[in-house]
């Protein structure tokens, strides 16, 4: 398994090729902490489009902008699915405020432990292959 620690996530590659990842304890994400967290996830899986759990469960919040970035097409040419993991009242709420005003390219759910979310990604399929 490959490993990468940003400014504001850790990123582990798993054998079954999603990407786990999770903001690091309060860690308010800026447009260039996503750009940085796109790099990692191109990185660790270099030429093809992969899904990815992400744990917001301890994330501070996350900017206008960033979250932007991540309902992109520079984002969906890295990513084709993403679960994401909000344990806390807050990181869920946060996470329905992402999905309720962006609008990825790519499918995106929100998941209260991160089992259910791998198992949902395991059943999605990259249809658009790079």
């Amino acid at each position: 398994m490959q490993y990468i620690t940003t400014n504001t996530q850790e990123f582990q590659l798993l054998d079954n090729g999603i990407i786990f990842s999770r903001v690091l304890p309060n860690k308010y994400l800026e447009l260039e902490d996503g750009r940085e967290n796109l790099k990692a996830v191109a990185t660790l899986a270099p030429g093809k489009r992969v899904a990815i759990v992400v744990d917001i469960s301890q994330a501070k919040g996350i900017s206008k902008e960033c979250r932007a970035l991540y309902g992109t097409k520079q984002c969906a040419e890295i990513q084709y699915a993403a679960g994401i993991v909000a344990k806390s009242k807050f990181s869920k709420l946060l996470g329905k405020f992402f999905l309720g005003f962006n609008k990825p390219l790519f499918p995106i759910r929100l998941f209260s432990d991160s089992t259910m979310a791998m198992e949902w990604l395991k059943t999605m399929k990259d249809d658009e292959k790079k």
